[in-house]
């Protein structure tokens, strides 16, 4: 080794021959190399005819090794291949370090691993260690297929949900399951059509699929179908928190803004701006909205004591808005459709709270027949939804589970964090986030 050389790498069978320089990259990035040659030696008679072996050829590979001073670092190895002088048999010296996938050594292999295992994202992973993220994401793939050798899970699951996420930020989607008392994800692919059930049922197997109660899910009607018929003694649940935000949409949405552009065409400007910005108001529960206001009015007093005490507010500090409640009833008092409407989802919430499956039934019945003697258009179509799906609904009296943490996993997926490893790193304060196994 060089004299001059202090840098301990640590590489089997490596010398050393160069001191390591600074150069640009095929990127105009700066990285650091370091040149060398493979010490091993090889046996200098032919192992197929036992006749002697010359040096023939000279090579030199380029490694990405472990960064060097917070900067990517190259190795550029030189090795020699022998050629026997009777048969013509050529073997090349061995890199013992050499990563037998891709062109790394172990050691940085190890540590993009390690790194992956700690919940560092795919690009947080790229961007620390100077490694390509399509090569990152195949050693992904490999530790997890060492880590998971079959799809199918060690332990039985009785109660599962499945649901669809947003693929690449556009009209692409994937499907997945999750085990709703670990919480664990148990299968992932992309689509979300009928087959991707199909899929599923078919790599769990038929034995372990005989032991799931019901699943909950959306009122997608591929999966819904697909469970039917492929396993049919599966319950189908619908989950509460879907149907009251499909209520949500269709509904109350659908008559605010039905009734704030009739306003506008008629020129009722007073009108108009009761109804604008009130999205978030007629989405609202009443008990959230009684909450907020009065912690707005906490706030409020707060910063009143604070101006006649003579002392300035906090940085950021500022007057609340506590008048949500009225607003609502303001709302409420000049909309009788509205009014039936916002009643209606409260007794729609209420029914979702019965254990007995027959007290559920009677009181979807019950408001069944509320929701046509309202007469709302937007209610009666919703309506029509109920009716169709009554038994779906009814069972979840039976069995009383939702999706709950599967729309916890799928924000995760589908947060901005995900997509941005700086804003990652800020908004955990530099704690890296968790990924998903998938």
């Amino acid at each position: 080794m060089h004299d001059t050389i202090t840098i301990a790498h640590g590489l089997a069978s490596f010398d050393v021959t160069e001191e390591p320089t600074t150069v640009l990259s095929v990127r105009e990035q700066k990285v650091t190399l370091t040149r060398g040659r493979i010490t091993e030696e090889l046996p200098r008679t032919c192992p197929q005819c036992g006749q002697a072996m010359d040096i023939h050829q000279e090579h030199e590979v380029t490694l990405k090794h472990v960064p060097l001073q917070m900067r990517p670092h190259l190795l550029r190895v030189s090795r020699k291949r022998f050629r026997c002088r009777g048969c013509g048999y050529l073997q090349m010296q061995r890199i013992p370090f050499k990563d037998s996938e891709h062109r790394m050594t172990k050691h940085l292999r190890y540590l993009v691993e390690k790194r992956l295992s700690e919940g560092y994202t795919l690009k947080a992973v790229s961007r620390d260690l100077g490694v390509h993220p399509s090569i990152v994401k195949e050693v992904d793939k490999s530790r997890l297929k060492r880590m998971f050798p079959t799809k199918r899970p060690d332990k039985y699951c009785e109660y599962i949900a499945i649901d669809e996420f947003l693929l690449h930020r556009g009209h692409q989607y994937a499907t997945v399951v999750l085990d709703l008392s670990e919480g664990h994800v148990i299968w992932c692919s992309e689509g979300k059509k009928k087959q991707q059930v199909a899929d599923f049922i078919r790599d769990m197997g038929e034995d372990w699929m005989r032991h799931v109660k019901a699943v909950s899910m959306d009122m997608n009607a591929q999966y819904d179908s697909a469970f039917r018929e492929l396993c049919p003694w599966i319950a189908v649940i619908y989950d509460s928190f879907h149907m009251v935000k499909l209520y949500n949409d269709r509904v109350l949405t659908a008559m605010r803004r039905r009734k704030q552009n009739e306003l506008a065409e008629q020129g009722d400007q007073n009108g108009y701006q009761l109804y604008k910005g009130s999205r978030y108001i007629v989405l609202s529960d009443r008990k959230t909205l009684q909450q907020k206001d009065e912690k707005a009015r906490e706030n409020n007093r707060m910063l009143d004591e604070m101006t006649l005490r003579g002392k300035k507010w906090p940085a950021g500090a500022r007057k609340m808005n506590a008048s949500n409640e009225r607003r609502l009833d303001e709302l409420l008092g000049v909309n009788d459709d509205l009014n039936k409407a916002y009643f209606l989802l409260d007794q729609l919430k209420a029914a979702f709270q019965e254990t007995d499956p027959k007290s559920l039934f009677w009181g979807l019945r019950q408001w069944l027949r509320m929701a046509c003697d309202s007469g709302v258009q937007e209610v009666l179509a919703f309506a029509k939804t109920i009716r169709k799906r009554i038994r779906s609904l009814v069972l979840h009296a039976v069995y009383p589970i939702n999706s709950g943490k599967l729309e916890g996993t799928n924000n995760m997926i589908l947060s901005p964090a995900f997509y941005n490893p700086q804003l990652s790193s800020e908004a955990t304060n530099g704690v890296p986030r968790k990924r998903l196994a998938t």
